[in-house]
């Protein structure tokens, strides 16, 4: 086996931030990816899953098939199990392999700034993260057609001229490639209406 994909793009599905994902970044990403690399660039996200398959397994495989993380972040996204456990998969996979250490600082996971960046986890606030969409993150149809626009595009050119250079470091697949289950929910809690 092998990777399938050489992106996995993690992000909060909240209605502005997904919205923004969907309708402007994976796109545009993919597309600025393959100006600047050799071969074709394969992001999975989970807006092209096949309808039927099992959504957590399906993810997990994914997860396991990727050369890197691209993840965009919010606080949403680290309010998340989901993305924290995509995260913390990439994580584990750089302590394995001796990555995102003193020895060597570069790791499999390329930050992207949506929003905020105060309510952040404590170790995303010690990551360098260069690109800040956060006055760009216009959810709508519309912006594609705004000035703002060539902005956005300006920062993902530079963003896939970074990754590209990534992808060429990256270390041979492992099938023991770890990947972190997320935290399970609580349970709901349900207020019973008063006896009467």
């Amino acid at each position: 086996m092998s990777y399938e994909f050489e992106i996995f793009l993690s992000y909060a599905r909240s209605e502005t931030e997904g919205q923004w994902v969907r309708n402007h970044f994976a796109q545009h990403l993919e597309y600025r990816l393959n100006d600047v690399t050799r071969d074709r660039v394969r992001i999975s996200w989970d807006h092209q899953m096949e309808a039927g398959v099992s959504w957590p397994e399906e993810l997990k495989r994914r997860l396991r098939h990727s050369r890197m993380l691209v993840a965009v972040w919010s606080p949403e996204y680290f309010r998340s199990h989901w993305c924290m456990a995509e995260w913390r998969s990439f994580r584990e996979r750089e302590a394995m392999l001796g990555l995102f250490s003193a020895q060597q600082p570069r790791g499999l996971i390329y930050p992207a700034r949506y929003s905020d960046g105060d309510h952040f986890h404590l170790e995303a606030k010690r990551t360098q993260c260069r690109k800040d969409f956060s006055n760009l993150n216009y959810p709508f149809p519309v912006f594609r057609k705004s000035e703002k626009f060539l902005d956005f595009d300006d920062l993902v050119r530079e963003m896939a001229v970074e990754i590209a250079d990534r992808l060429n470091r990256i270390p041979d697949w492992q099938g023991d490639f770890p990947v972190i289950e997320p935290e399970p929910l609580s349970a709901a809690v349900v207020d019973q209406p008063p006896a009467l």
